[in-house]
């Protein structure tokens, strides 16, 4: 699978220093320039799929490289394997992750309605 890199567009407008990372038209990654705690110019990157890891690198290559690197080992995990249409579908990784640390309670809850079948892994698209 081919990663295709665009300019990043919210409301119409391209956001400068800024791209997403895309496979068959699904957005895997999102890449921008930022300034850290020391005003040095650096590239955040955040993965959209898998683990959903960030990182920070001093070049926009660097960045390039690191989404390359972390869709490849994507591809070869059984998410990866997947139709890439339910990538984006399943989000309740990200919901457990935050569940977990907000509020444990309702983390709980979640999980046992997973391990029941009473809710689904990845949600229909509708």
């Amino acid at each position: 699978m081919h990663i295709t890199w665009k300019r990043t567009v919210i409301g119409g407008d391209e956001l400068p220093y800024d791209f997403c990372a895309y496979v068959e038209n699904i957005t895997i990654a999102r890449i921008f320039r930022n300034k850290d705690s020391d005003h040095l110019s650096v590239w955040s990157v955040n993965m959209q799929i898998g683990n959903a890891a960030t990182d920070s690198c001093l070049t926009r290559r660097k960045a390039i490289e690191w989404v390359e690197h972390r869709f490849a080992h994507f591809s070869t995990t059984e998410a990866g394997k997947r139709d890439p249409q339910e990538w984006p579908y399943d989000q309740r990784t990200m919901e457990l992750r935050s569940l977990r640390q907000n509020n444990p309670e309702q983390y709980a809850v979640l999980v046992e309605d997973l391990r029941r079948g009473r809710v689904e892994r990845i949600r229909r698209k509708t």
